[in-house]
């Protein structure tokens, strides 16, 4: 069909008949990774685990001493011993491929150490990696309640990790569940001696009682590369890596291993600051002579490839910033096919005596680079240093929180970022968020999520709806609002983790609430439009999902959370943390989420659904004072929420509401889904749904 559609609710004088309607859904979508890889040399080591008849771990092996292992395991296998049902192959025979997994769920034998509780496959011994370092390439499946996390460990060859944990060196971790697909990663590090790589699979606690619920954590294509390989990271041992001095700007970066002036700059890199050792360089600004206020130097980054729809990169680094006289640190996103450049992060000022680390998303539909500019502050007392540049797929809040371009990125732990509740001037809900931490709760309770996202923590903070037992009911609001964004004609993304947990359910089935993300504009003539960008109901499990939506508003816009309770009173989490906002068009995560035009659950209006009766009799929103026989909504059991028509006090026989404006759907069909009651309606009453095809002038309707 092409055109358009509307969707016509009609009421007039008949009988009433009853059809069953169910709702639709659609799958989640995939996360693809799409981080730039250069090219295999020859002398890297691979591991693909063969395949499911000849399964190999090649030179991994699982440590010593530990009850808990790593499997070979395939696809074609996993549902009889556990693991991915695919390997990480993208061709037609991945379920026969092989990897290594850690299942879960097994328990460890009693009285076992807590370190021992994990699983550790290691390589073979390896020598010194020299300056330019190793880059480990693999590919990561998580998946199921009882897996936590994957870490990456590099283990001194002279060291007993089992007795000294201090000797070994955390280099990459995971813990979020990567949605049933694989992704890629990649880890660049030195080591002047000889050592192993050891892959850490983490359960959660043998106390927790999702210990016991299957999960895995699963490894594939394991690659022992040159450093070289690892595009874009960089450890400023060996060099700039693939990183260059610009030519047109004001002085270069330069190396070094530890500043000659105890008032500026760092004693040593950030490797040694915190594990020790004497190996390690950094990449720096000399504000001495002959800098001058205002100079620049900028270093730009090897050309990365476009990270497409649903696929940001998050760029880590360090950085130190000590000394009266420090300047500027910028980080600017330059594309290279258009040749424009925007800041993305950018940090003025002392910063104390240390290394800290800073984050920042990174989007782009055209290949880029990465440029840092340096900018010399008001004296010579001004080195600003940066160390261990790294990419990784996903988006992250911008750290610290000041450095973003628009205020809106937030963790949480320390504040709400300037984020607020509503203003009780402005306010249309009744209760608030409250950020709070495991060990404090909401108000001193204790919580169902005891960990935050950010830090995966007791001691962590993050957003909670509040509950209160003066004012709540069912369909008890609270909105959370940000600062205002400017408005662009390109797309924005914001990105955020969630949890709806309703651990008990009663018979009537989930009723624990909803979570929405809706964008606010208030036009010139001083009317507010809200429009729902996002929005999610009852329970979706007790742990931490990803979440993202599509930001569209030409003129200055807020964005706002709201949250809405139930009927479940006694118990229950709706939760939300670490919102990042960056450019760029991105899909509804997850698929469930997505707003459809004319989906409406006449919470506070009728949406975009307009009355249409030529007379002024039309469809009324349910009230506390005003509804009938005093009807309950469907939603949330709550005295309003709904809409109905009251056809022995109108003077109408007929009463219309009709849809916004459908867009034409030629490869697939829509099922159009809603809850209705009658009373008293015997003979004198029936209900139509119409369908108006827009292609022609003249209406063509269908029943």
């Amino acid at each position: 069909m092409r055109g358009g559609l509307l969707v016509l609710l009609q009421l007039c004088a008949a009988s009433v008949s009853t059809s069953p309607y169910s709702h639709f859904s659609t799958e989640d979508e995939e996360f693809h990774s799409l981080l730039s890889r250069g090219k295999r040399q020859e002398t890297a080591e691979i591991c693909d685990f063969g395949s499911d008849t000849d399964l190999v771990t090649c030179d991994w092996s699982n440590r010593n001493g530990t009850h808990m292992r790593w499997d070979a395991g395939a696809g074609s296998l996993s549902n009889w011993l556990g693991g991915p049902p695919k390997d990480a192959s993208p061709n037609d025979d991945s379920q026969r491929g092989g990897y290594v997994y850690y299942e879960t769920s097994f328990l460890p034998t009693p009285h076992t150490t807590k370190k021992g509780q994990h699983a550790y496959i290691e390589s073979s011994t390896m020598g010194s990696t020299g300056p330019e370092g190793k880059c480990v390439g693999f590919s990561f499946s998580m998946s199921g309640l009882s897996a936590t996390g994957l870490r990456v460990i590099l283990k001194p060859r002279n060291s007993n990790a089992d007795e000294d944990d201090d000797m070994e060196r955390v280099l990459w971790s995971n813990k979020d569940p990567t949605g049933g697909q694989w992704r890629q990663a990649d880890v660049l590090y030195t080591y002047n001696k000889e050592h192993q790589v050891v892959f850490e699979g983490i359960a959660k606690s043998t106390s927790d009682p999702l210990r016991r619920y299957r999960g895995h954590v699963a490894v594939d294509n394991v690659a022992l590369k040159p450093g070289t390989d690892c595009r874009g990271h960089c450890t400023f041992e060996g060099g700039f890596c693939a990183w260059t001095n610009d030519e047109d700007d004001d002085f270069d970066w330069s190396l070094g291993r530890g500043s000659t002036n105890p008032s500026t700059g760092p004693a040593m890199d950030c490797t040694s600051y915190f594990h020790g050792g004497m190996e390690g360089g950094y990449g720096y600004i000399d504000s001495s002579y002959p800098r001058r206020p205002g100079d620049v130097a900028r270093l730009s980054s090897p050309e990365m490839d476009a990270t497409g729809v649903d696929t940001p990169l998050c760029l880590s680094f360090w950085t130190h910033m000590y000394g009266n006289g420090i300047g500027t640190l910028t980080i600017l996103l330059m594309d290279v096919r258009e040749g424009n450049e925007r800041d993305i992060w950018t940090l003025s000022g002392e910063q104390g005596n240390a290394w800290y680390q800073a984050e920042v998303p990174v989007s782009s539909p055209n290949p880029f680079k990465i440029v840092i500019v340096g900018k010399v502050g008001k004296n010579i007392m001004g080195d600003i240093a940066v160390d261990d540049l790294a990419f990784r797929v996903g988006s992250c809040p911008t750290a610290p929180q000041i450095a973003a371009p628009m205020p809106g990125d937030c963790t949480f732990e320390v504040d709400e970022c300037g984020w607020a509740n509503v203003p009780s001037r402005e306010r249309m809900d009744d209760i608030d968020w409250e950020r709070v931490s495991g060990v404090t709760g909401a108000e001193g309770r204790p919580q169902l999520q005891t960990f935050d996202h950010t830090l995966s923590t007791d001691k962590g903070f993050y957003m909670t709806l509040a509950r209160s037992s003066n004012v709540q009911r069912p369909a008890s609001r609270a909105w959370f609002t940000s600062r205002e964004f400017p408005g662009s004609a390109n797309p924005h993304c914001v990105s955020f983790w969630f949890v709806l947990n309703e651990p008990f359910i009663g018979n009537s089935g989930p009723s624990l609430g909803a979570l929405s993300v809706y964008t606010k504009v208030i036009e010139p003539d001083g009317n507010v439009i809200r429009k729902p960008v996002w929005k999610l109901y009852n329970h979706q499990g007790p742990e931490w999902h990803y979440a993202q939506a599509l930001i569209q508003e030409e003129k200055v816009f807020t964005i706002f959370f709201e949250g809405i309770w139930g009927s479940s009173l006694a118990n229950g989490l709706i939760g939300f943390d670490d919102i990042t906002l960056f450019d760029g068009g991105c899909s509804t995560v997850p698929a469930s989420a997505t707003v459809h035009a004319g989906d409406c659950r006449f919470e506070r209006d009728i949406c975009s659904w307009i009355n249409s009766t030529a007379s002024n009799t039309f469809w009324k929103l349910a009230t506390v004072a005003s509804r009938p026989a005093n009807l309950p909504d469907k939603t949330y059991n709550a005295p309003e929420g709904y809409i109905y028509f009251d056809l022995f006090n109108s003077g109408s026989s007929v009463v219309r509401l009709t849809s916004p404006h459908m867009a034409a759907t030629e490869d697939r069909q829509l099922c159009f889904a809603f809850w209705f009651t009658a009373f008293g309606s015997g003979e004198s009453a029936e209900l139509h749904v119409v369908r108006v095809d827009n292609t022609t002038d003249d209406e063509n309707r269908k029943v």
